[in-house]
Formats: structure tokens, sequence, C-alpha cells
């Protein structure tokens, strides 16, 4: 249950950062989209296509539909990890990938398509790919009435905000733990 919410946090977070980082005047270029825009203003204003002044589902959803349409290079109507492995690679700057790669993380394109692929084809159509902005829809929507509110969208990416905090906290805990273990048992006598 909590992998399904990082993904589905992860899912909504994902559409709005990207908003908000496409929507950015000239001059804002360059800094990350948090430094900007406020990201759950940037989600309303970008999602509400009806002009509401609130966002649906359908509208949260639809720009996935792009996102796996472009990601889906040939045209099969699903991604594999090759192609969410090039889709990742055009979305993160070099010295980015060279980070994670330093850090021995997994590859960001397998743990996806892991999470992704309910089906365990291989491969992830289009409702695996939205599934993610689904489940974070729910959990914005906090009074369950099919629309996420600006104030909703406040509440939810404070939350977000949170997470990442605590997150990164624990990792940064666990860090020098990892870096111990190694040594302790290299100091320890052979018997």
């Amino acid at each position: 249950m909590q992998s399904v919410l990082h993904l589905a946090i992860a899912g909504v977070l994902g559409a709005a950062i990207a908003t908000a980082a496409t929507a950015q005047a000239p001059q804002d270029q360059g800094q990350p989209p948090s430094a900007v825009a406020n990201p759950a203003e940037a989600f309303v204003k970008h999602q509400d296509t009806d002009g509401d002044g609130k966002v649906s589902q359908a509208e949260a959803v639809a720009p996935q539909a792009v996102r796996f349409k472009e990601a889906d290079t040939d045209g099969d109507g699903f991604v594999s990890v090759e192609e969410l492995r090039q889709s990742f690679m055009a979305q993160i700057p070099p010295e980015a990938q060279q980070k994670l790669k330093d850090r021995g993380l997994p590859d960001p394109a397998e743990t996806i398509l892991k999470r992704l692929d309910k089906s365990g084809d291989g491969k992830v159509d289009l409702e695996e790919f939205e599934q993610p902005t689904v489940e974070g829809f729910k959990h914005m929507d906090a009074d369950g009435d099919g629309f996420a509110t600006a104030d909703e969208a406040n509440t939810f990416f404070g939350q977000v905000q949170e997470r990442i905090r605590q997150m990164h906290e624990q990792r940064q805990k666990e860090a020098p733990q990892q870096k111990e273990a190694p040594q302790q048992k290299e100091q320890q006598p052979a018997q």
C-alpha cells in the first residue's frame, strides 16, 4: 500500500511539476519549478481545461495519455523498459543521470516498469501508465466529490513535500550506517 501511495504521489506530483515547468516565463527558466511556481497553483491552472476552477480526475489524467504516446515510440500500445529508459534519459539532465549511477541506484526504467506493470507482461499499457495519477488524484480529492480544488491541491502538495522531507531525512540517517557496516565487517578478525 505504501509503495502505491508513493507511486500515486509521484504521478500527480510529476504532472504538476511538468506543467509548472512548461508554464514558466522565459526569465524563470533554469530554476527548479518549485522555486518559481506553487505546484498546487500550477496544477489547477494547467489541468483545469474547462475553466471551472477545479480539476476533475479526467483532467488530471489527460496529460498522461500524451506522455504515454510520446514514450511509446514504436506505436504498439505498450511502453517497454527500453522506451521508458529513453523517455527518462530525455527528461533528466546527464549530470543527474550520472549522480544516480554514482550512488549505485537501480535503473529507474526497470524500477518504474516493475511498479507500473500490474499484469506482469513486462510492458506497460495506457491504463497501467495512468494508474499512479488516478491514485494520486484520489488522495488529493480529500472530500471525494470527484474534483480537486486549489485548497485540496495545496494541502496534498504540502503533504507530499513533508513526506519527501521525511524520506530524505531517513535516507540521510541510513547512509552513515550503510557506510559503516562494510567497514565493521572488515575490522572483525577472521575466525
